[in-house]
């Protein structure tokens, strides 16, 4: 039986115990987070809040401790409505990759049994777990691994030497210069709502719908603080003041940065203002001491963006889902990046709608799924 202080499945050796419990509240989870060499900004308390104050998730976060109350692992875990409406276990919905943090495999094995119990509790209930670890379902157990879109990632070098660019890379940094480009860090949710208006463009072309503005209102004002979000926008200098060209959000956590939610603008490419944001990001990466820059997922077919991840020096690294039951497999958004005819006719009708339609329209399916 499940219960809300803790559940009934023990590990030994050592003698362990999963809880349910509130990372807010509970200041080992943020540490153990920070320390943990696979520590993510996604599975930072801050994070998981800003994820509940935009979409209402009911949380399920897993601690496992021992006898004495020294915590050995993590699992963020919220609960999700389906497009079918059906109640499922996320870790964690509208994020690339989460799933259990531990200092051992019997943590980590004992998180995981901890998930499935929950989800067998009440008929009809589903897991997903996200996660970069290839091998995370225990023994005996039908959790089931898919391997999803790899993430491009860059190992940063340590601080004997800085990081090399390519020839064209150093190019569009020299231009962006040239044009009077400079990069500054955004100070003010007026500036986040500023870069907002370049993310709903790309995603207008991309024909995808857009997160709700709510959502970056929320990990702005849960992350920021904290030094876990940095909004880098790059900017030219005119005769008429400056404009906004790119921007690109910065989740700083552990020894891991993650790039995300970049935006430019289509018409000033020929400045290269995203070429000056990655390096000036890279760059303050590697300054600060982190060792991986996460440049994030390339869908299949996107071969374009890979090979623009790959002169920053990014390598793929496989990414995976794991479902319980074993049968279960979510619907995707894998049909957003299909070539066929339909698909192509409906992204030329999107592309033509306006930029306040494009948000209530991606905040109206973000509402419910």
């Amino acid at each position: 039986m499940i219960a809300e202080q803790g559940l009934s499945r023990r590990v030994d050796p050592p003698r362990l115990q999963v809880n349910i419990v509130d990372p807010a509240t509970d200041h080992r989870w943020a540490t153990l987070v920070a320390s943990h060499p696979e520590g993510l900004a996604y599975h930072h308390p801050a994070y998981l809040q800003a994820l509940t104050d935009a979409f209402g998730y009911a949380p399920a976060h897993l601690a496992c401790e021992d006898a004495d109350g020294n915590l050995h692992g993590v699992l963020p875990l919220v609960y999700w409505r389906g497009p079918f409406r059906d109640r499922q276990l996320w870790s964690l919905p509208r994020t690339p990759a989460a799933g259990p943090l531990a200092t051992s495999s019997a943590a980590k094995d004992a998180l995981v049994r901890a998930a499935i119990e929950l989800t067998e509790n009440e008929a009809g209930h589903r897991l997903q777990i996200k996660s970069v670890d290839p091998d995370l379902a225990p023994a005996n157990t039908a959790l089931r691994r898919v391997e999803w879109w790899p993430a491009h990632v860059i190992q940063l070098p340590d601080r004997s030497e800085p990081p090399r660019f390519s020839k064209s890379r150093r190019r569009g940094i020299n231009k962006a210069k040239s044009a009077n480009v400079h990069v500054r860090e955004a100070e003010s949710l007026a500036d986040v709502r500023a870069w907002y208006q370049l993310y709903l463009q790309v995603l207008r072309q991309k024909g995808s719908p857009p997160l709700p503005f709510r959502f970056f209102e929320a990990i702005w004002r849960r992350m920021h603080p904290h030094g876990l979000l940095r909004l880098l926008l790059a900017e030219r200098s005119t005769a008429r003041g400056r404009e906004l060209l790119a921007g690109t959000m910065l989740l700083p956590c552990a020894q891991t940065v993650i790039d995300a939610f970049a935006a430019d603008r289509a018409d000033a490419r020929r400045h290269h203002p995203s070429d000056l944001l990655l390096g000036t990001a890279i760059y303050a990466a590697w300054e600060a001491s982190y060792r991986i820059y996460d440049l994030g997922h390339v869908p299949p077919g996107e071969e374009g963006l890979a090979q623009f991840k790959r002169t920053w020096g990014a390598t793929p690294r496989p990414t995976f889902r794991y479902y319980y039951p074993a049968h279960h497999t979510r619907m995707t958004y894998g049909w957003l990046h299909s070539r066929g005819l339909a698909m192509r006719l409906m992204q030329g009708a999107w592309r033509l709608l306006p930029l306040g339609l494009i948000e209530l329209i991606g905040g109206a399916i973000y509402a419910r799924m």
